[in-house]
């Protein structure tokens, strides 16, 4: 019985003393076994390092093979020894079903607890409370001993909610009795040591621990005073015979050698200090650690020099991606040029989460073999999520959402795309998602009849449309038998054993785990050895569950949330196992886990005054007060895990382990700028390394200096092929847009690149060359776009000005956005001008003059057609929920509000509705009301003009019937000379144009002539009711008309007869002593509507000689209040606009009076278009 301390800093090698006391036991004791401890996530590797050392003490080259010397973290030297007892053969309990128990219980004792019964609910609570179970089974804590402390501490403020939790500890421990747990384990282990005849022939050698729990400190004691010898590795340089201050540099593993020292000294075991006294690591690197442990003591200390500036190295780096391609790079460069293996190489990051992201994919670009040392969860698995899904279909009713996320799975497909027909899968579902989104399909359609088309189809005009109908029905058909499947069984009571049974059937009939299989078998094919083992993993782990489940639950009724939340738990704490893929690669890790001291190069990524010194802060279930008045409490022999306090202050200490893992080199490397772009500042522990060693900070930059000569400071960016194409490309973008010269270095490069890989190179440099330009269309493109003739409506050719690419992709490639079933701007308007032309129909019908309509009738006509337009199937969106009816109701409120104010406007005047949505040109059907607007273009094209006027109003006067346009806006709208000069605005003046070539069918025996034409504003608008002020009036005045008036002195006598005050209240007109008259901006003589006329077809035949020649231009408008025609567009992803590019600039929309348009367009017309 022997207790051997191997004691002294991390630089000395400890490894090496341990294995000359090991060599000479093994000579001594041939027979006997010996056994290496090390923590369970460096077993692997430190088994590979102890069988070479072996190899080297007895002589042998190449492979080592023996059985009397193991390698072991104390779980599996639990198993190793106990494998063939009863203990090995009890069930374990997981950590699935130990949450399973502990929800078992807060229902049976729900009644009991008064402070924890809001709590259990919560997500991730039952996990809580299954950690902290663990915690007090690892610290030797029974329920007893808490039960002790509360009686002795009863006044204490949180004893209740302890009390509470303790309840179900005991309840808890009970129940796992029967269970092989992990403190169960390490009692068995000690007691086989205490008991074991042959433990006196067994030899452990401890390394990588600076703590115990308190169930591993009880079989270590066991082996002190049971077998041969007990050799411990401690990073500390004194004994600590005596307790030391928590706040000390050494504390945690001081505190562990003076446990075993005391019970050493108390039971009779022999013990000695050996300390390391050969160096591990380099010169400097001791240096830094010398100076580490210093500084903790807040003694002044020299300054110092290191021997090599390349030992210790800070790097800034732009951001978090330029620290990870940097490093890769200089991985790659010092294997490539300076003998290293990759596995010299450790990366760490206090979290690597924040890396997680793209720390592979630089590795992958860098080409460099990688093994990131982190457990990776099976929450995220497809897998997973289909269960998840599979339930929520259920419990959600067939929402969509839920079931298009089934199919996305790729784990659920119907068996004509089950054969190597993935990709005719992929298009059936998004074709099927595009259709859900678009008709807002529930679950009463998705059991109804097949999806089909509003329209009738044509099986040989429509045959495309038709088998996408076919590819959307399979997968509905599919999905609604899954459904069915699933609500039939689920929406009765079953057992839990029944529901498991069945579930775990539905996936094996409809071949989820055979596709499981064929994933892996493609991973194995594509040589994805990390991907191709997980498959199977989940589906053991699913199984595990279930079996789990099934015990605990079994007859019981099945509960849908609590399966979930089960599920939910185990796969989040269930994590896929993994081996390096290869031995020769760099290995990934984070601050805090213990690492082999193999490595000769740590990179420390994120070394920022956030991450270094991380702080501890506790989410467990008890806080640190509640800890510490447990813990205080306790005999010597069981305790818990350190405090925040006390893990804070082991900082130093962790971080000296990480600075003098490696032997040869440390490189700090931190982002200058957060992902937000926010600058932060380097860790206050690196920047007293700085100051202390004086050294010098280097800049990483994201784009290097095209004409920097430094090749040092090139060569940090020559990496692979990838990664040298990569900075490449950004220092020649910098190069051109600084308008300097590549330096001759960086030319070298280029073209090395351009030899080496020369297709693939100048693909990527031409991008430098790229200009955001469309190229021109070839005429016989155009023709098979446009035909020979374009048909177009008004609203078309503005967009057409508003930007000229955007027409073509809009309607020459008819690129539509997806749909979705919502109520959009475009779909109020139409609903609103389809009820106001029933009702000026209705009331024409009728013969009823809307003027001796009261409010009931008006309400009555406009209720009736609105109802009238619900029923038709464009507007079946308007019934498809309580939120839309309440919709639909304000747009009938707004609709009876707007025709009120026609009827207090047509009571000012003699205009009386002549005639709504009149259609001019060819709309559908062949239908017109009146003819379109035809002109001939060059090439032997023609553009024909078609669209719908709102409502055209007449006016019979003294000689002459007067006709006005009135166009309904769903915002306020003025007619602007000057966007109208741009082609912003020609709806109006097209209305008019077409009115002045047929006003001769308006009347046959008086002469017609133009009055105007208005805006009117589709509104339920809100008043500010002031004393003394007419609620109607200001109602009216709100719905006042706005536009283009023709100055004829009989119109304007007749236009308001009510006016009265400076201005009327349906029109801009103003009144004064002269009389009245028109507003300045709207009035328009007879001439000037000339022009306009004339103007209006210069736009329409320019536009289409633009379009036939094929000439392409993104030149989106910008007017002068900042307004462009990129706000709305749905293609700005294509268009990719960016005004800061020289290609790119807006088409500017000066603002002009009036007068100056209409002298612009003398100017234009008299340069040589054509009349109208």
């Amino acid at each position: 019985m022997t207790l051997n301390f191997i004691l002294g800093k991390n630089q000395q090698d400890h490894h090496h003393e341990i294995m000359k006391l090991f060599s000479d036991d093994f000579s001594k004791f041939k027979n006997d076994e010996f056994f290496f401890i090390v923590p369970n996530h460096i077993k692997f590797e430190s088994e590979i390092n102890m069988l070479k050392d072996f190899g080297d003490i007895q002589g042998i080259d190449g492979l080592v093979a023996t059985n009397k010397v193991q390698c072991f973290s104390l779980t599996r030297l639990a198993w190793y020894f106990l494998r063939g007892t009863d203990i090995f053969n009890t069930e374990t309990l997981t950590d699935t079903k130990s949450a399973m128990i502990i929800r078992n219980i807060i229902n049976q004792q729900k009644s009991h607890l008064k402070i924890l019964s809001g709590m259990s609910n919560k997500p991730g609570f039952i996990d809580q409370l299954s950690s902290q179970f663990t915690e007090f089974q690892n610290g030797e804590v029974a329920p007893e001993d808490i039960s002790k402390v509360l009686s002795e501490k009863s006044d204490e403020l949180f004893t209740g909610k302890i009390d509470e939790i303790n309840l179900i500890y005991k309840n808890y421990c009970e129940q796992i009795a029967q269970f092989a747990t992990n403190n169960f384990k390490m009692d068995a282990l000690a007691d086989f040591f205490n008991k074991s005849l042959n433990s006196k022939h067994l030899h452990f050698y401890v390394e990588g621990f600076s703590t115990f729990t308190a169930v591993e400190l009880q079989v270590i004691k066991s082996m002190l005073i049971n077998c041969a010898n007990v050799d411990i590795s401690l990073v500390l340089e004194n004994p600590a015979i005596k307790p030391i201050d928590k706040t000390d540099f050494y504390a945690r593993p001081a505190g562990t050698y003076n446990q075993l020292y005391n019970y050493a000294h108390e039971n009779g075991v022999a013990f000695h200090n050996y300390f390391a006294k050969q160096n591990r690591i380099s010169d400097d690197l001791a240096k830094l650690e010398d100076y580490w442990i210093q500084s903790s003591t807040l003694q002044p200390i020299k300054a110092s020099n290191f021997d090599s500036r390349n030992s210790v190295q800070v790097w800034k780096c732009t951001n978090k991606q330029t620290e990870v391609s940097a490093v890769s790079t200089y991985i790659r460069q010092m294997v490539a040029n300076q003998g290293y293996r990759y596995k010299d190489f450790l990366i760490l990051a206090r979290d690597l989460n924040q890396y997680s992201s793209f720390v592979e994919a630089f590795m992958d670009e860098n080409e460099l073999p990688y093994f990131i040392d982190l457990q990776r969860k099976m929450t995220d698995h497809p897998f997973k999520q289909l269960i998840d899904l599979l339930f929520n279909l259920v419990n959600h009713g067939f929402q969509s959402d839920d079931a298009i996320s089934i199919l996305r799975t790729e784990l659920l497909i119907p068996e004509e795309f089950a054969n190597d027909n993935i990709a005719k899968f992929r298009d059936a579902v998004d074709l099927t998602e595009n259709y859900v989104l678009a008709n807002g399909i529930t679950r009463r359609r998705w059991l109804g009849k097949e999806f089909e088309s509003d329209a009738t189809l044509d099986e040989e005009i429509d045959k495309n449309i038709i088998n996408n109908y076919q590819s959307i029905n399979k997968i509905k058909n599919y999905l609604s038998g899954i459904y069915t499947q699933l609500n039939d069984f689920l929406g009765e009571t079953h057992s839990a054993t029944d529901v498991a049974s069945f579930l775990y059937e539905f996936l094996t009939q409809n071949g989820v785990f055979q596709r499981l299989t064929e994933w892996q078998n493609q991973a194995i094919e594509q040589n994805e050895l990390t991907i191709a083992d997980q498959p199977e993993q989940v589906v053991d782990k699913f199984n595990d569950i279930l079996d789990e489940y099934v015990s605990v639950f079994g007859d019981t009724n099945f509960d849908s949330q609590s399966f979930i939340e089960i599920l939910d738990s185990a796969f989040e704490s269930a994590q896929y196992s993994q081996i390096p893929s290869t031995l020769d690669a760099v290995n990934i890790s984070e601050i805090g886990m213990v690492q082999p001291n193999n490595r000769k190069i740590t990179l420390i990524l994120g070394s920022t005054v956030n991450n270094m010194p991380g702080t501890s802060v506790s989410n467990g279930i008890i806080a640190d007060e509640e800890r510490q008045l447990i813990s205080e409490n306790l005999s010597s022999e069981k305790y818990l895990n350190a405090s925040d306090e006390v893990m804070n202050n082991s900082e130093p200490y962790l971080h000296d382990l990480t600075f003098s893992t490696s032997s040869e080199r440390l490189i700090f490397t931190y982002p200058n700028f957060t992902d937000d772009n926010k600058q932060q500042d380097l860790s206050s522990y690196v920047t007293r390394i700085i100051e202390h060693f004086n050294i010098s900070t280097e800049d990483v930059l994201l784009n290097p200096q095209p004409d920097d000569l430094s090749e040092s400071n090139i060569l940090r960016y020559v990496g692979s092929q990838d990664s040298t194409l990569n900075y490449l490309i950004r220092v020649s973008r910098a190069s051109l847009d600084n308008k300097t010269s590549l330096s001759n270095k960086w030319k070298y490069i280029q073209n090395t690149l351009l030899s080496s890989d020369s297709d693939r190179s100048k693909f990527a440099l031409s991008s430098l060359n790229y200009q955001n330009v469309p190229t021109n269309l070839d005429p016989t493109v155009v023709e098979k776009l446009y035909g020979n003739n374009i048909n177009v409506s008004i609203s078309r050719l503005e967009t057409f000005y508003q930007n000229e690419y955007e027409y073509f992709l809009k309607y020459g490639l008819r690129l539509k956005p997806r749909q979705l079933f919502e109520i959009t701007p475009a779909q109020n308007g139409s609903l609103y001008h389809a009820v106001l032309d029933g009702f000026v129909k209705l009331i024409n019908q009728k013969d009823v003059d809307i003027r001796d309509l009261n409010d009931a009738q008006l309400k009555d006509f406009v209720g009736q057609i609105f109802q009238e337009q619900l029923k038709l199937p464009q507007n079946k969106i308007y019934l498809s929920s309580d939120r839309m009816g309440y919709l639909s109701k304000k747009a009938e409120t707004t609709l009876l509000q707007l025709v009120n104010a026609i009827k207090q406007q047509l009571s000012r005047n003699k205009f009386k509705p002549t005639a709504t949505e009149v259609a001019f040109g060819r709309i559908r059907n062949n239908h017109q009301d009146l003819p379109g607007l035809t002109y001939k273009i060059s090439g032997g094209h023609v553009i024909n003009v078609r669209g719908k006027i709102d409502r055209i109003d007449q006016m019979t006067l003294k000689d002459a019937d007067y006709l006005a346009v009135i166009d309904y806006k769903s915002s306020a709208r003025k007619f602007a000379f000057d966007a109208f000069l741009e082609g912003l605005t020609m709806q109006m003046p097209t209305y008019l144009q077409n009115l002045v070539a047929n006003k001769n069918l308006f009347s046959k025996n008086l002469d017609v002539r133009i009055a105007g034409a208005f805006y009117s504003h589709i509104q339920n608008p809100k008043i500010t009711l002031k004393k003394g002020v007419d609620l109607q009036t200001e109602l009216l005045k709100q719905f006042k008309l706005d536009g283009l008036i023709v100055n004829d002195e009989e119109l304007i006598s007749n236009l308001d007869n009510l006016i009265s005050g400076r201005s009327s209240n349906i029109l801009p007109l103003k009144n004064a002593k002269s009389g009245v008259s028109i507003n300045p901006k709207n009035a328009i003589s007879d001439d000037d509507l000339f022009k306009i006329l004339n103007y209006n077809k210069h736009l329409i035949t320019n536009a289409g000689e633009k379009i036939y020649s094929g000439k392409l231009q993104i030149n989106p408008y910008r007017d002068s209040q900042e307004n462009t025609g990129l706000q709305f567009s749905d293609y700005r992803s294509i268009l990719q606009f960016d005004a800061m590019l020289p290609e790119n600039e807006y088409h500017e929309i000066i603002k002009r009076d009036k007068t100056d348009v209409l002298n612009r367009i003398k100017s234009i017309l008299e340069g040589g278009a054509e009349n109208a």
